[in-house]
């Protein structure tokens, strides 16, 4: 609990039923409240403007559809409340909507269908200010840290083309490279070959290392 209190949760997810299930499921434990659900971005959003409205954890669904999604919703949302703690609950498994995410201003990325005691954990440490993470995901940041320490924002800038960044800040929205090709009216295969280029550049090994290291060297603007 946080100071002897309930840590109070919204659940964002566009699916009645996962929101009724995951209401069901986190009312049982003693220490949690469910103080709210929506069911888009813009529904989340909407709540955060009212100043009275108090929330510790925000479980936050990525892929809904509407004009603002998971990671858009988590941008705002840490921009309107800066310590605002957001949990990411995806059934999505891949690279791109991890960075999306965590570049976005997320605290932790877990899947769907995480262990339940996993998903109480999440939730508790995320209240606490900690990072809740998937494995392949917290590899990935350790390794980012490493690289930045290193790594000169100005050497990569200068080293990406204006393409590879216009890539990069698609793959930082969480965009598949059928996405981005579509975005940039450009075919995948050339997608693919950019997203190869910025990953030899930048000296990193998949797309989730490359958004986080863009945004934690500000190497693009994350907005």
């Amino acid at each position: 609990m946080i100071s002897g209190v309930r840590i109070r949760v919204l659940i964002v997810d566009d699916h009645p039923v996962v929101r009724e299930g995951l209401r069901a499921f986190l009312q049982m434990a003693d220490d949690l409240e469910v103080v709210g659900e929506a069911d888009s971005g813009e529904r989340a959003i909407q709540l955060f403007r009212d100043p009275a409205f108090a929330v510790d954890v925000v479980i936050m669904d990525l892929k809904m559809p509407g004009p603002c999604d998971g990671v858009e919703a988590i941008r705002t949302l840490t921009s309107l409340r800066p310590s605002l703690r957001i949990l990411a609950l995806t059934s999505f498994d891949d690279d791109a909507s991890a960075a999306a995410a965590l570049a976005a201003g997320a605290v932790g990325y877990l899947q769907k269908d995480v262990a339940p005691d996993i998903l109480l954990g999440g939730i508790r440490q995320a209240a606490a200010g900690k990072m809740v993470l998937e494995r392949h995901v917290w590899n990935s940041t350790q390794r980012v840290r490493q690289t930045a320490d290193q790594a000169s924002p100005g050497r990569l800038r200068e080293a990406l083309t204006d393409r590879e960044l216009d890539v990069l800040r698609a793959m930082a929205r969480g965009l598949s490279n059928k996405e981005i090709a579509a975005a940039l009216g450009i075919s995948e295969k050339t997608v693919k070959v950019h997203v190869s280029h910025i990953l030899g550049k930048m000296e990193v090994l998949d797309r989730t290392q490359a958004v986080l290291l863009a945004a934690k060297l500000r190497l693009v603007k994350i907005d």
